[in-house]
C-alpha cells in the first residue's frame, strides 16, 4: 500500500487497541436488530454485522479475509456468538449483505453520478491543492457527505491525477497566452549561460537572503531592482490562485537550467514567471526585514553608546555630586544668607568657578538619562542612503485612516537631497513623543523649524514600529502585506450574514442586534447589582464606580 493510499483511505490496524474496538466497532441495538431481521444463520449473522461495522468505519466494503481477527473476536463477544463460528460467507451472501447494508445506511453505490460529483469537487480543489492525497481526501469527503459508497482507491487516485494534470495544463496555457514576444525572450535568456555581471540569472533568482549588513543590504536592493525589470509578472499571474503560484515557483526552484530547458515551453514559461514573481515578493519581505533589523541595530548601538558615555563621565559626575554635597553641608548649618552666599561662592571658586562647573554639568547631564535618541544620528548616517533607496522602492502605505506618518515619509523623500540643517515645519507630527519633539523642533530666529537630521531618524524609527505592528504595509509583499486584503468584502459577506447570525444566536438586523445587546447588558448589570447586594465586600459609590474592600 502506498503512502498516498494510507493517507487517503482509513485502514485497519494490525492490532487495534481496546479503546478503538469499543468506540468504533461495538454494534448498537439497532445494528443487531437489523442483522437479526435479515438472517438467522449464526455465521451469516456474524458476517453481516462485521461487514456493517467495517463499512461504517471505512466507507467501503473490505474483503472478509482482510478484516483483522481482533475485530472479529470483539464482535463475537458483543453478539454472544460461539468462538468456533467462522467468517466464511459465500459470494452470493456477500452481495446480498452489501445491498442490505446500503439500504439500511441510505448509501448509494459508486456510479456515474458519484463520479461526476467527485470530478467537480476535484476540479475545484485542483486550483488550490497540489498533493494527490489531499485531492483524493477531498473527493472522499464529498462522496461521504452525499451518501455514496467509496470506490477502489485506484479509481479516485487516477481521477485525481487526471484532473490535476488537466487543470495545470489549462493554467500553463492561460499564462503563456498573456506573455508577449519580449516577455518570452526575457525568460529564454535566463536559461542561457551568462557571465557573472549579467543583470539577472537563474541562480540570482534562487539565492537566499544574507545577513543584514550594509554590503548585503546594497546587494539585495540591486537584486530587487533587477527583478523588477520584469514588472509584468504580477499582471500575468493575476488570475492564478496564490497556492498555485507558490507550487509552480517551488517546482522551478529545484530544477536547474538543463532540466528547465527540457520542460514543455508553456509549462516552462509559467514556472519561470512564478519563480520571478515569488522572488519579487520575497525580496520585498527581505528588504523590509533588513530595514527593521537596521533600525533596531541603530537604536541598540545608541543605547550601548549611552552606557559607555555614562561610564566615561562617571568621575565628572561623582565630582559634581561632591561639590553639591559641600554646598548642602554649608546650607545645613543655616548661616545668614550673606554668609551662605560667600561660602557657596568659595566652594565654586575652589573647584574652577561657576562657569567651568556649568560647562561640565551641561556635558555630563545628557548621559545621565535613559534618553538615547540624541545619539542615533551617528549610527544612522552610514545607512542613510541605502535606507532612503529601500523605503522609496517599497512604496510603504498605511493600513489605517491616519496618514500622518506616510505624509511625513513622503516629505522626507522629497527632501532627501537637502543638506540644510533645518526644514520648514509643515508637517503634522502629532504622533511623535515628547522626547522626539524636543529634538525635532527648533527655532531659527522667531520661526519654528524642523531639525532635518533628527526628523529623518524619528520618521524611520516610527515607520519601523508601524511595520512591525501592521499599521503600515508593503504592497506586493507577503509578510508585511495589507491585512485588509485578506478580509471579505461586504458584497461577499452579505449573503452569508443570515446563516452566520443564526449560528451565533444573534439577530441579523441592526435594530434587533442593538436590542439583543442591550438586553444582555441589562441582564449582566442586574447580576452585578445582585452580587454587590449580597456581598458586603463589593460596593458601588454614588459615582457608579465599583469598589472592593480589603
Amino acid at each position: 500500500m502506498t503512502a498516498i493510499e494510507r493517507t487517503a483511505y482509513p485502514q485497519f490496524k494490525d492490532r487495534p487497541t481496546r479503546k478503538t474496538l469499543t468506540e468504533l466497532y461495538t454494534p448498537t441495538p439497532s445494528d443487531i436488530r437489523f442483522a437479526r431481521a435479515n438472517t438467522r444463520n449464526p455465521s451469516n449473522f456474524l458476517s453481516l454485522v462485521v461487514l456493517l461495522k467495517s463499512f461504517q468505519r471505512l466507507g467501503y466494503f473490505p474483503a472478509p479475509a482482510d478484516i483483522p481477527p481482533a475485530i472479529i473476536g470483539h464482535l463475537k463477544s458483543c453478539l454472544n456468538v460461539g468462538k468456533r463460528i467462522e467468517l466464511t460467507p459465500s459470494t452470493t451472501s456477500i452481495h446480498r449483505f452489501q445491498r442490505l447494508i446500503r439500504t439500511y445506511l441510505n448509501v448509494r453505490p459508486y456510479g456515474i453520478e458519484a463520479q461526476q460529483l467527485a470530478t467537480t469537487a476535484l476540479a475545484n480543489a485542483a486550483l488550490i491543492k497540489d498533493h494527490p492525497a489531499d485531492l483524493v481526501n477531498i473527493a472522499i469527503e464529498e462522496l461521504v457527505k452525499n451518501r455514496y459508497e467509496l470506490p477502489a482507491f485506484r479509481t479516485l487516485d487516477e481521477l485525481a491525477l487526471t484532473i490535476r494534470v488537466r487543470t495545470h495544463q489549462q493554467l500553463f496555457e492561460q499564462v503563456s497566452a498573456k506573455l508577449s514576444t519580449a516577455d518570452k525572450a526575457y525568460l529564454d535568456q535566463l536559461l542561457r549561460p551568462q557571465s557573472e555581471d549579467a543583470e539577472m540569472t537563474l541562480n540570482l533568482l534562487k539565492a537566499p537572503p544574507k545577513k543584514a549588513s550594509l554590503t548585503h543590504l546594497k546587494e539585495l536592493q540591486a537584486k530587487y531592482e533587477s527583478l523588477m525589470s520584469f514588472a509584468s509578472a504580477q499582471r500575468i499571474l493575476a488570475d492564478l490562485p496564490p497556492a498555485k503560484i507558490k507550487y509552480f515557483a517551488a517546482r522551478a526552484q529545484v530544477l536547474d537550467i538543463a532540466e528547465l530547458a527540457k520542460v514543455n515551453p508553456t509549462k516552462r514559461y509559467t514556472f519561470l514567471v512564478c519563480l520571478i514573481y515569488r522572488a519579487q515578493v520575497k525580496s520585498r519581505d527581505h528588504l523590509a526585514d533588513m530595514f527593521l533589523k537596521r533600525m533596531l541595530g541603530i537604536h541598540n548601538r545608541a543605547k550601548m553608546r549611552l552606557v559607555e558615555l555614562r561610564e566615561q563621565h562617571l568621575s565628572t559626575t561623582e565630582s559634581m555630586l561632591g561639590i553639591f554635597n559641600e554646598v548642602l553641608d554649608a546650607s545645613v548649618q543655616k548661616p545668614p544668607y550673606a554668609t551662605l552666599g560667600k561660602q557657596v561662592q568659595g566652594i565654586l571658586d575652589a573647584h574652577g568657578g561657576a562657569q567651568a562647573l556649568l560647562d561640565q554639568c551641561k556635558q555630563v547631564s545628557p548621559y545621565n538619562t535613559k534618553n538615547h535618541l540624541p545619539l542615533l544620528w551617528s549610527f544612522y548616517v552610514t545607512y542613510r542612503k541605502p535606507i532612503f533607496r529601500m523605503v522609496r522602492s517599497l512604496d510603504i502605505q498605511s493600513t489605517s485612516q491616519d496618514q500622518s506618518l506616510i505624509e511625513a515619509l513622503h516629505f522626507l523623500l522629497e527632501h532627501e537631497d537637502r543638506r540644510s540643517q533645518y526644514l520648514p515645519a509643515e508637517l503634522d507630527l502629532s504622533f511623535i513623543s515628547d522626547q522626539w519633539r524636543q529634538l525635532v523642533y527648533a527655532h531659527d530666529g522667531e520661526k519654528e523649524v524642523l531639525v532635518r537630521r533628527q526628523l529623518e531618524v524619528c520618521i524611520f524609527s516610527y515607520l519601523a514600529t508601524e511595520l512591525n505592528t501592521g499599521d503600515a504595509c508593503v504592497p506586493g509583499s507577503e509578510k508585511y502585506a495589507d491585512f485588509r486584503d485578506q478580509l471579505l468584502t461586504w458584497e461577499e459577506c452579505q449573503p452569508l450574514l443570515e446563516q452566520y447570525c443564526q449560528e451565533l444566536g444573534i439577530p441579523s438586523t441592526p435594530s434587533g442586534f442593538i436590542k439583543h445587546l442591550k438586553d444582555q447588558l441589562t441582564q449582566l448589570a442586574t447580576e452585578v447589582d445582585q452580587i454587590c447586594k449580597d456581598d458586603p465586600q463589593i460596593t458601588i459609590n454614588p459615582d457608579n464606580k465599583p469598589s472592593l474592600k480589603r
